[in-house]
C-alpha cells in the first residue's frame, strides 16, 4: 500500500493535516466501520458476547503475525502502565531499577511506586544538558543493575533511543531491559522477532491505529517472575472457567492477561489487518525522510531541535530567541499539532503524511511566531 492508498484510510485527513499522531491519530475508516458494525449489533440485540470476548485473543494471533512473536509469549492488557507495573516485579531483589527521571510516567510511576511499596532502589537518572537519554542511561547500568525502563521514543524530544547498545550493556551486567514501543511500533517498528529487549510493550492507540485500551506485553514465559498484576479468570490455565477452583495460572504468557474491553479488541483486528497492508521498511523510511526535511527546515528558520540523540519520526522544535508561537496560525491552516507546556511546537509522521504536510507544517510555524512581551 503506497503512502497515497494509505491516506485515503482517513476521513480526517480531506480537511486536516495531522501531525498529532504522537498524542493519537485520526480513526481509519475500516477500524470506525468495524466499531459501528459492532455498536449496531450491540443496539439491536444480535451481538454474541461469547464472540466479542474472543476479540482479544484473536487480536493476540493476529499481532503475532505481525510482529513475528509466538503468541505463546503475548498478552493483552489495557494500558502501558499495567504492562511496566506487570514488569517492574521482574527486577532481581536486591538490584536497582534504572529509569530516566523525565521517563512517560506510565513508565516512570510503576518504578516508583514499587520503590515506595517494597523498598526496591530505583535510579531516577537526570538528563544532563547537551546528553541524549541514551547516553546518561547508558552510564547509569552497572553491575547493580537489575531492570532498565525505557521508551523507544519519548515526545517530549523526539530521540530514537539505541536500544540495541542498551540492551547489550545491561545483559552484560546480567540486568533484564522493559522497552516501551508506544511510539514506534506501527511506523518506525514493526518485525519483533530479534528485538533485543527482554519484556516489550506498546498501547495500540497511537501509530497502531486501534482504539485506545489495547496493549501487548511481549516476554519469554519462561521468566518464572513474571506474574499476572491483577489475576483471574483470563489468567488462568486451561480450561478457563467462570467459579470456584483452585488457583492456576498459564503457563503462556496469557498468565498475565487482562480481562478485555471488548470494542478496543474489535478494532484492534481491524487495525492490524491495515497495518499489515504496509512494507514495514518503505514506511520506516517515508517517515524519516519526512522529519528530515522538515527538521532541516526548521533549523533554518532559527527554531531549535531539542533532541540531542538519534533522530526519530517525532520533531519537536522550540521558537527562537524572544519568540512564541501563536496556536492560531496552525489552526487556521488546518494543522493539527501540539505545542507543549513550555512553548514549542511538537509534530510526528505517519505513513499517511507527504511533503506537502511538512512543508505547511513549516510554513505555518514561521508565520505564527510573535514577539514575546
Amino acid at each position: 500500500m503506497t503512502p497515497e492508498e494509505f491516506r485515503a484510510q482517513f476521513p480526517a485527513l480531506r480537511t486536516s493535516i495531522w501531525l498529532d499522531t504522537p498524542g493519537a491519530p485520526p480513526g481509519a475508516s475500516r477500524v470506525i466501520d468495524s466499531l459501528r458494525r459492532a455498536l449496531d449489533d450491540w443496539a439491536s440485540g444480535t451481538f454474541e458476547w461469547t464472540e466479542w470476548d474472543s476479540a482479544a485473543d484473536h487480536a493476540r494471533a493476529d499481532f503475532a503475525r505481525y510482529t513475528g512473536i509466538p503468541a505463546t509469549h503475548i498478552a493483552s492488557q489495557g494500558s502501558l502502565a499495567e504492562a511496566a507495573t506487570t514488569a517492574v516485579r521482574c527486577a532481581p531483589p536486591g538490584k536497582t531499577v534504572v529509569v530516566s527521571a523525565d521517563e512517560f510516567r506510565s513508565v516512570l510511576f510503576p518504578a516508583l511506586a514499587h520503590r515506595s511499596s517494597t523498598g526496591a532502589a530505583v535510579h531516577a537518572v537526570t538528563r544532563r544538558p547537551g546528553r541524549s537519554r541514551t547516553a546518561d542511561l547508558l552510564a547509569a547500568i552497572d553491575d547493580t543493575t537489575g531492570l532498565v525502563l525505557v521508551s523507544e521514543v519519548l515526545t517530549n524530544d523526539g530521540e530514537l533511543v539505541d536500544l540495541q547498545a542498551i540492551c547489550d550493556l545491561a545483559h552484560h551486567h546480567g540486568a533484564l531491559v522493559f522497552a516501551n514501543l508506544t511510539q514506534t511500533l506501527g511506523v518506525l517498528v514493526s518485525d519483533l522477532s530479534d528485538h533485543p529487549a527482554d519484556l516489550i510493550a506498546a498501547h495500540g492507540y497511537k501509530w497502531m491505529l486501534c482504539p485506545r485500551g489495547a496493549t501487548w506485553l511481549i516476554a519469554d514465559p519462561d521468566l518464572k517472575l513474571l506474574r499476572p498484576h491483577a489475576p483471574s479468570w483470563k489468567t488462568a490455565a486451561e480450561p478457563q472457567q467462570y467459579f470456584g477452583g483452585s488457583y492456576t495460572e498459564s503457563e503462556t504468557l496469557t498468565r498475565c492477561n487482562a480481562s478485555p474491553a471488548w470494542l478496543s479488541w474489535i478494532g484492534a483486528r481491524t487495525a492490524l489487518n491495515l497495518l499489515n497492508r504496509l512494507d514495514g521498511d518503505d514506511c520506516r523510511q517515508h517517515v524519516l525522510n519526512l522529519a528530515a526535511a522538515y527538521t532541516e527546515q526548521m533549523a533554518s528558520n532559527g527554531f531549535r531541535i531539542l533532541n540531542v540523540g538519534r533522530r526519530s519520526h517525532v520533531v519537536v522544535a522550540s521558537p527562537p530567541p524572544r519568540y512564541r508561537l501563536d496556536a492560531n496560525a496552525l489552526r487556521s491552516n488546518g494543522i493539527r499539532a501540539t505545542i507543549t507546556e513550555s512553548g514549542a511546537l511538537r509534530v510526528g509522521f505517519h505513513y499517511f503524511n507527504s511533503s506537502a504536510d511538512a512543508d505547511a507544517a513549516a510554513v505555518a510555524a514561521c508565520a505564527g511566531l510573535v514577539p514575546q512581551s
